[in-house]
């Protein structure tokens, strides 16, 4: 139930009544009435493929599971075709590896500079997304598995 003081323009309202949010907007200090939008969550086989990627490298970079062995996937465009590529067993993720990234400045495409973490997971998940093999550290490839 929505909590309304005096006319809805006037005063504070919050919340929701049916489906419509009623919130205040601190930038310009107004009250504000929405619909509300339950967003859609298609499980499609594109959509589980990035979300396996981001999962498996923010796991990798977490220290979760270990690079040697993880399977992700590259996008090949031309073909609209995903890819499974394996890490080789050799390859291990430290903190040797996390320092480097950590020095790393990556400038995203609105020009945010991104580092550590952030910048190991955009980068790779852009790499991977444009068909190319993820970087261990900034500009040297993960050994994938024959």
């Amino acid at each position: 139930m929505a909590k309304i003081n005096l006319p809805l323009m006037s005063q504070i309202a919050k919340n929701k009544v049916g489906d419509i949010v009623f919130y205040r907007r601190g930038d310009f200090n107004i009250n504000v009435a929405r619909l509300r939008v339950i967003p859609a969550n298609p499980k499609t086989e594109d959509q589980q493929k990035v979300r396996h990627n981001f999962a498996t490298l923010s796991k990798i970079w977490l220290g979760r599971i270990d690079a040697a062995g993880a399977t992700l996937y590259k996008y090949d465009s031309s073909a609209d075709t995903w890819t499974a590529i394996t890490i080789a067993d050799t390859e291990t993720f430290g903190d040797t590896e996390r320092a480097e990234w950590a020095n790393y400045v990556h400038v995203s495409k609105q020009g945010h500079k991104v580092t550590g973490k952030y910048s190991f997971i955009g980068v790779n998940m852009q790499r991977l997304y444009n068909n190319q093999n993820p970087w261990k550290t900034p500009g040297v490839e993960f050994n994938l598995a024959s």
